[in-house]
Parts: structure tokens; C-alpha cells; sequence
């Protein structure tokens, strides 16, 4: 006889059963035939199919969505997979849980699903639609159908969206963009009224939820077209409505970047600006390649030139400048994240290998080591680089008596760079996939660590195994070092001990640094299959195999560094990020804004502006065999970035077509060395580097010297603490006005006896005469009648007794470095 308690168990496990079927039909009911449900757009879906249908609405609505019940704690009871990338749990949600309330086969119009929906009951996400609505007869017939579920059935083989591309005839013009996708079992369906429609730049165009396209002003934006995690961007052209009679001018072109630019200018019927003029040029091309002002002496001898090829054989000169490696080294070091907070104690050496990392990218910009090569001696560096243990010892020890002596350490000769690879803090594989896939490959992965990206192909397993590409890399000590290191560190640590005593024996008044512990990047032995921190499969939990990200399978060797196999595929002319996200990089840097902008965000829903001159530039790297300064010399020579930033009629409202040079801001270290410049000051450091030393040839993410960083974080000098360019922030603020005009630090180099002003203000020079050169210091031009008869009223107007003549020109060189034809480049 059975217990009374298990009689209750299996009592319980048949209503459990009976609530995971709450949609059981009876035998008896007629079976009815579906009626078509008509759809926006004209078209009809009759058998309403839970992948194809239901999810592509839930994620239309923006129901499971992470602000909804794609969050991690879902919404209300409800959670969803975010962006609907798990169907199964989606439908055992929907289904089975709240007791099968959410969907009632018998009675489709009591459906949970549908009462929240429609604001019949309470719900946090408001009324989504009306029960008149075509949203609720498809989800009501799918329900009434019998809420069932084809596992696959939604899976997407090809989205097609027609036109692939929207080009209008003018602003205030509509079209309609048609979306139509073929599954995995052939069949076709018009999915248009399932997709997420939005706009890039609604000042351009704006689009409806139903992919409605109205042209709003001229210019060039995409449409992002979004269904069950695939994501398509449609280019959208709008011209600008050319004046009676206007025909398009003849531009000349330079090189194959003005073929393409002015290609796409013509179709919008934007027609370039006239080409800057040489003292604007002359500006730009400085503060853009060497991050400083030309002096008045380089000014007046280049307007002075007749030659014909006078900017190009300036570009020559100032790619050779050893500033130009500098200024390449700071972006450097932004870009593989140099923070000196995060290096390794002893703390008072951190500045100091910061200084190193940026030494090692200086040398290789000014050799020009190909591209490609020089992010090999990041991606794969190791600390021995091959050497015995022995020889690896005193090749550390000797840069640790360099940098204790104060002398220049010999690290930029390594031929890699192992400080990107040497952390205070462990830094897990996850983390170094997301640094360098946004340093190299420009793809931003954080979102996959926890979901399928919702704007990218990305999902958590290509996320996880491209991150177990890292797995055996490893700091600490080598096997193989082990006994060398425990012995060396021993008498280390006496030595130590030993010149610590002698020094203050000797009063010395300095501190001796202790040497830290001997420790390396080496490869370890982690292999496929055996426990080593590889990341598992999201799904199964079983460990996932190294795979580059949209590329082949990275199969561990003992003995070979799995890095290597994945650069080799980085750097393949075929690969779609490596050489286009670099040429990118060099594009953004010189005018202002990427081709793909942000330029580390290359994704699906981030369209490059302008695909055809991207993918010519990556093709002139790769065939130059990634010489970079070839690249730059093209660049540079063309007449796109020689256009005046003064817009015409046409392109005023031009923001990313290149029509004309854009006025932007510039980097927080050359915005200290242009006022340093102009001021004719040098500044004054701490350790990081000697009295004099330009910015950009600062490394340490850090400086002790208060002024220098307060200027640093006005104008947006980033920490490095993450691996997004975002960090460092490019956008004009209040606070750099409120610098320029009353920042005490910079009053007191303004008024320095020593500075431009106290050897221009001497009685053989007339005061038309200083005006001048206080305008190529600042301005890099002469004044203008109407700027020297302002000087004159200005004279008249504050004389005063008492008041000299230097006082005038301390407020006319105080009004020069406020105006923002000063602060910005143009």
C-alpha cells in the first residue's frame, strides 16, 4: 500500500504536468481553419510561427530588451533571453512558467500575455498595443493556434532589404524600405513589420517603426534594421537642393582619396571648399603632425616660398620631425593602455616604465617599422624573448641600475614590448580579448561577455574563444626560470639589504628602491581539453576552442605561442578589421572624425561613412606592406585634407562626408605645448621627465606636477583604464574657457619676464612689429587691417597711468589664446 506521502508526490507531479500544458486542447473540439491576419504593408501571415513571428515581435516592441525583460532579473515575473537569442528559454518562459497564465489556448483573450500587453491589467512596460491592433491578432492567433514551437524554424539563412541603399532627390521626400528574409528551410517571408527600424542621425533622416524613411536635411546617415539579432545598416543619401542654373564645378583631384570622396560629395550635390590657404595649411599640418604651433620664423619663410611642391615637401619634413614619433607614441600608448597606475611596484618606478613603454613606440615610429610589425612586438611579446634565464636576469637588472642612476633605460631596444603584458593586478583572458580587439582589430566585444551583441554578429561563444586564444599566457615565473630566479632573487634581496645600509651610513638623502621579485610573460602549457582558465561554452559548459573572431580555429601546440597563429591571421590582406581599422585610426587622426566613428567601434550598426575610400585606404597599407608614413604622405597630400574649413552654400551642414575640413579640438598634450608655444615658456615637470620636455612626450599616464594635471583633465587627457578610445575626451567644454581665461598657473607664464613677450617688447621693435609676431605665434598668420585697427582702438581705450606698454600686449596675447581660431584646428 502507498504512503500517504507519496500518494501526494505523484498527485503533485500530475497537476505539475498538467500545469506545463496549460494550452491542451480537447479531442473534441472542431478543428478550425486559420484565418489570414493582414499585416502593415499590405501583406498576411496565416500560420503565425513562434520564432519567426512572436519573437520578432517581442523584440520589435522592445520587450526583451535589457531596460525590459531581457534584464538579468527580467521585469515583473517575466524574464526574457536579451534581443531574443534563446528561443527555448524565451518559450518555456512564456509557457510553462506563472502557472501557464501567460498563455490560455482555450481562452486566447485571457492570455496574461495579451491583458499586459493591452493595459487591462496592470503593467510596468505600459500599453504596448490595442487589442484592434495587428500586434494583437498575431500574437492572439498564434496562441489560439495552439501556442506551439518549431525548434529552428526562425533560423535566418539571408536578409534581403530593398533598396540596399536610399538615395532621395531632395529633402521632405518618404520611401519605404522593404525587408524580406529566407530562412533555414527556403521559405521566404516579408518580415518588414517585425523589424526595428532607427536612425543614426535623425537630423538627416528619420525613420518610422515600420521603416517609413522621411528625408529630413542634406547629408548621409544609415538606417539600422534589426530582427531577432541579425542587424543590416541601409545607407541613406540625402542631396542638397542645388540653386537655379547650378552645375556641378570640375574639382581637380590628387590621389585616388579625392576620386572617392568627391564621388560621394557629387551625389549629394556638395561641392567642396576652395583649398585652404597656406598659412592654414601650414597650422593644421604642424599641430596635426608634430602636436605643436609653427614658430613665426617657419610662417614667414613658407609664405615666402614660390615653389609649386612647397606643402608637399613640408609634409616630408614634418613626418621626419622627431616630434612626429612622439606625438604617434602618446596615441600609442592610449591605444594599448599605458596607465601607470596599473604597472608594477615598486610604486616609484611606475612613471618610470611608462616613460619606457612610450620610448619603445617612439623608436619604432621614427625607424617607421611596418604597421604590422610593430603590433607583432605588442600582440606576441614575452619578457625572454628566447633568452636563457641567466642572460634575461642581467638584461633586467642592468634597466633597473639604469633607472635607479637616472639614466635612460635601454628597454625601447627590446624587440617587444612585454610591459603591455605586465599588470599590477591580474588581468583575466576575457579582459585581454576586449583589449585587443579594440586596440587592433577596432571591435568593442564587452557586450558579448554576458549576451549575444545587440548590434554586432558577436555572441558569448565567439566572445569566450577568442578570449581563450590568451589562456596560456602567463606572468609570473616560467618552469624553466624558476631555480635561475629563486637563486638571483636570494642575492638580491641581500644586496639589497646591504646597499640600503651603505647608503645611510653615507647620509645619502635619496631612497634606494628595492628591487622586485624577477618575474616574466612566458607561455604556459594550458592545452585544448585540460583545465588551464579556458572559458567553457555558455551552452554546454564544456571548454571552448581558441578561435579568432570570425576566423579559424587557433589550435594549441606545446611549445608555440597560440598568439602568433592569430596574428598571422590578423595581418592576412584578406582579414576585415586589421589594416581597415588602423587606416581608420590614421584617418580619424587627421580630420577629426573616423570613416567609422567612434574609430574603435567597428560593428554592423556603425556603417563606415564612406565604405569604398575605407576599404582603398586598407588596400594602399597592405600593398605598401603597412608602411605608415606612406600612408600618412597620402593622406596629407590630398586635396581633401587641403580643403579650407570656411563651408559654402552647399556643405555647411556637412558633418562626415569630408566636404571641407572640420574645425575640431585637439589632444589635451598638444593643447599644453601650443600654449607653451605661443607663450614661448617651457614647462616644468616632476620625475617624469626633464624641465623643457614637450607633452607628448610624457608617457606616465599620471604627472605629479598639479598644474599639468589639472590642464591634462580639462582637456581630456584619458587614464587609460580602459580599452576604449572613448576615454579620452575630444569635446570643447566650459571649463577649457574658464582655463584659458583665469587659470592661475597660466597667468603666471603669461606674465613671465622671460617669456615671448619679455624679448618682443624692446624699444627696437615698433609695436605693429610685435602685434605681428604675436600673431604668427598664436595665429600663424599676420593680422588683418581689421585686427590691427581693433589693436589701436584697444590702445586708445585702457590708456591709463601707470599702465606700460608691455601691460597692452600681456592682454593682447591674453585675447589671442582665447579666441577659438587659437584653441582649435581649422
Amino acid at each position: 500500500m502507498r504512503s500517504p506521502r507519496l500518494t501526494r508526490h505523484v498527485l503533485l507531479l500530475g497537476l505539475g504536468s498538467l500545469l506545463f500544458v496549460p494550452f491542451a486542447r480537447s479531442a473534441a473540439a472542431p478543428a478550425k481553419a486559420p484565418t489570414p491576419i493582414a499585416l502593415p504593408g499590405g501583406g498576411s501571415v496565416t500560420k503565425v510561427d513562434f520564432e519567426r513571428h512572436v519573437m520578432g515581435l517581442l523584440g520589435r516592441m522592445g520587450c526583451n530588451s535589457g531596460s525590459c525583460h531581457g534584464s538579468f532579473q527580467g521585469k515583473g515575473g517575466l524574464r526574457l533571453s536579451l534581443f531574443g537569442y534563446d528561443p527555448a528559454k524565451d518559450y518555456a518562459a512564456l509557457t510553462r512558467e506563472a502557472n501557464g497564465r501567460r498563455v490560455s489556448i482555450d481562452n486566447p483573450d485571457n492570455s496574461l500575455l495579451l491583458l499586459k500587453a493591452t493595459g487591462q491589467v496592470p503593467h510596468g512596460g505600459l500599453t504596448r498595443f490595442s487589442k484592434e491592433s495587428w500586434s494583437y491578432r498575431v500574437l492572439r492567433a498564434w496562441i489560439a493556434q495552439g501556442a506551439g514551437w518549431t525548434k529552428g524554424s526562425g533560423d535566418v539563412a539571408s536578409i534581403r532589404i530593398t533598396p540596399p541603399e536610399q538615395a532621395f532627390a531632395r529633402p521632405g521626400l518618404t520611401a519605404q524600405l522593404r525587408v524580406r528574409a529566407t530562412f533555414a528551410d527556403g521559405q521566404s517571408e516579408d518580415i518588414t513589420p517585425l523589424c526595428d527600424f532607427r536612425t543614426n542621425d535623425d537630423a538627416v533622416a528619420e525613420v518610422t517603426s515600420l521603416g517609413a524613411v522621411k528625408a529630413s536635411r542634406p547629408g548621409d546617415t544609415s538606417i539600422i534594421v534589426s530582427y531577432r539579432g541579425q542587424v543590416l545598416p541601409v545607407r541613406v543619401l540625402v542631396p542638397t537642393v542645388p540653386a537655379p542654373g547650378f552645375r556641378y564645378p570640375a574639382v581637380p583631384t590628387v590621389n585616388f582619396i579625392d576620386v572617392e570622396v568627391f564621388a560621394k560629395l557629387r551625389r549629394l550635390n556638395m561641392v567642396p571648399s576652395d583649398l585652404c590657404t597656406d598659412s592654414e595649411f601650414l597650422r593644421r599640418v604642424t599641430l596635426d603632425t608634430v602636436g605643436t604651433l609653427p614658430t613665426p620664423t617657419e610662417v614667414r619663410a613658407f609664405l615666402a616660398d614660390k615653389r609649386a611642391d612647397k606643402r608637399a615637401r613640408k609634409i616630408d619634413e614634418l613626418l621626419a620631425h622627431p616630434m612626429h614619433a612622439a606625438l604617434w607614441a602618446t596615441k600609442f600608448c592610449d591605444i594599448t593602455g599605458n596607465n601607470t597606475d596599473a604597472l608594477e611596484n615598486p610604486q616609484q618606478r611606475r612613471a618610470h616604465l611608462s616613460q619606457m613603454w612610450h620610448d619603445w613606440f617612439r623608436k619604432r615610429v621614427a625607424d617607421n617599422m611596418p604597421y604590422d610589425e610593430l603590433v607583432k612586438g605588442v600582440f606576441c611579446a614575452t619578457s625572454r624573448e628566447g633568452k636563457a634565464p641567466e642572460d634575461y636576469v642581467k638584461d633586467v637588472t642592468a634597466r633597473e641600475e639604469e633607472m635607479d642612476a637616472g639614466r635612460k633605460p635601454s628597454y625601447a631596444d627590446r624587440p617587444s614590448l612585454d610591459l603591455f603584458w605586465r599588470r599590477q593586478q591580474r588581468v583575466t583572458i576575457d579582459q585581454w580579448g576586449e583589449k585587443t580587439a579594440a586596440a587592433f582589430l577596432g571591435v568593442r566585444l564587452e557586450c558579448a561577455q554576458c549576451h549575444k551583441h545587440p548590434f554586432d554578429r558577436w555572441t558569448q561563444a565567439d566572445y569566450r574563444a577568442y578570449a581563450n586564444v590568451f589562456a596560456p599566457v602567463q606572468f609570473g615565473i616560467s618552469p624553466e626560470s624558476a631555480k635561475t630566479f629563486r637563486a638571483v632573487n636570494v642575492e638580491r634581496q641581500k644586496e639589497t639589504v646591504e646597499r640600503q645600509k651603505k647608503q645611510r651610513m653615507k647620509g645619502a638623502k635619496g631612497v634606494f628602491l628595492p628591487l622586485p621579485p624577477l618575474r616574466e610573460v612566458f607561455i604556459g602549457t594550458t592545452s585544448r581539453g585540460k583545465a588551464g582558465g579556458l572559458l567553457p561554452h555558455p551552452d554546454t559548459n564544456r571548454p571552448l576552442a581558441p578561435r579568432a573572431l570570425g576566423g579559424p580555429e587557433i589550435v594549441f601546440e606545446t611549445g608555440r605561442d597560440p598568439r602568433v597563429d592569430l596574428f598571422e591571421w590578423m595581418r592576412a590582406p584578406e582579414n576585415p578589421f586589421f589594416a581597415r581599422s588602423f587606416a581608420n585610426r590614421v584617418w580619424g587622426h587627421y580630420f577629426g572624425i573616423g570613416i567609422v566613428q567612434p574609430v574603435d567601434d567597428f560593428s554592423l550598426a556603425n556603417p563606415p561613412s564612406n565604405p569604398k575610400l575605407l576599404d582603398a585606404l586598407a588596400r594602399e597599407l597592405v600593398k605598401n606592406k603597412y608602411d605608415v608614413r606612406a600612408l600618412e604622405r597620402t593622406i596629407l597630400n590630398s586635396r581633401t585634407y587641403q580643403l579650407s574649413s570656411t563651408p559654402n552654400a552647399t556643405n555647411k551642414l556637412d558633418r562626415n562626408t569630408y566636404a571641407r575640413s572640420y574645425v575640431r579640438p585637439m589632444m589635451a598634450e598638444v593643447v599644453v605645448d601650443m600654449l607653451n608655444a605661443a607663450l614661448g615658456v617651457g614647462e616644468k615637470w616632476g620625475p617624469e621627465a626633464p624641465a623643457g620636455a614637450r607633452a607628448i612626450e610624457i608617457g606616465a599616464s599620471r604627472v605629479q606636477s598639479p598644474a599639468v594635471a589639472y590642464a591634462f583633465r580639462v582637456f581630456g587627457r584619458p587614464p587609460r583604464t580602459s580599452a576604449c578610445d572613448c576615454e579620452r575626451a575630444m569635446e570643447p567644454g566650459l571649463a577649457q574657457k574658464l582655463f584659458l581665461m583665469a587659470d592661475p598657473n597660466l597667468q603666471i607664464k603669461l606674465k613671465a619676464p622671460t617669456n615671448r613677450l619679455g624679448k618682443l617688447v624692446v624699444p627696437a621693435k615698433t609695436d605693429a612689429e610685435v602685434l605681428d609676431e604675436l600673431f604668427l605665434a598664436t595665429l600663424s598668420r599676420l593680422p588683418t587691417k581689421a585686427d590691427r585697427d581693433r589693436f589701436a582702438e584697444f590702445v586708445a581705450e585702457t590708456d591709463a597711468p601707470g599702465r606700460t606698454r608691455r601691460d597692452r600686449f600681456n592682454d593682447a596675447l591674453w585675447a589671442l589664446i582665447n579666441t577659438t581660431e587659437f584653441i582649435f584646428n581649422h
